[in-house]
């Protein structure tokens, strides 16, 4: 069977003639190939490398600037630490500061108003002594008065 393949073969025509036009077909098919990488496969090669070069460095651009934004806000998230915990030592100073201000102001006008207290009273006492000697005086001519009136008569001491 082989040799019966074999003579198939070597007495079949050939498929491609090696001739000029062979030669003219590949001829036309460089010269068309050139042209359509000249005309539309360079150009649009171009457009696709200068597209994707944006957009790598939009990427750049954009990792750059993300970059910059996380070290920023560490920064501000520093320096907001250090203002809560400055601003609280200072809010419990000044809070210290005026608990000891208010125990003095209240401490003082506890002074004051026992001070005048004290003296209310020295002044009330002084009055309730001068109206007791005033009532002692005036007793034995109002006990006279009501004993007059009671008696209906005038009585004499």
């Amino acid at each position: 069977m082989p040799a019966s393949f074999l003579l198939l073969v070597a007495n079949e025509r050939p498929l491609i003639n090696i001739d000029i036009t062979l030669l003219l077909n590949l001829g036309v098919w460089l010269a068309l190939f050139l042209f359509l990488r000249a005309t539309l496969w360079k150009p649009m090669l171009d457009l696709i490398e200068a597209r994707e070069a944006g957009t790598e460095g939009a990427r750049k651009l954009a990792a750059d600037l993300d970059r910059d934004a996380k070290d920023l806000k560490e920064k501000l998230t520093k320096e907001l630490t250090a203002a809560r915990v400055s601003a609280t030592s200072e809010r419990d100073a000044l809070r210290a500061d005026g608990a000891k201000r208010d125990a003095e102001i209240t401490a003082k006008v506890r002074d004051e108003v026992n001070a005048l207290v004290e003296k209310q009273r020295a002044d009330i006492a002084a009055q309730g002594k001068k109206v007791r000697v005033d009532v002692l005086a005036t007793v034995p001519a109002l006990a006279a008065d009501i004993a007059t009136k009671v008696l209906r008569r005038e009585v004499r001491s």
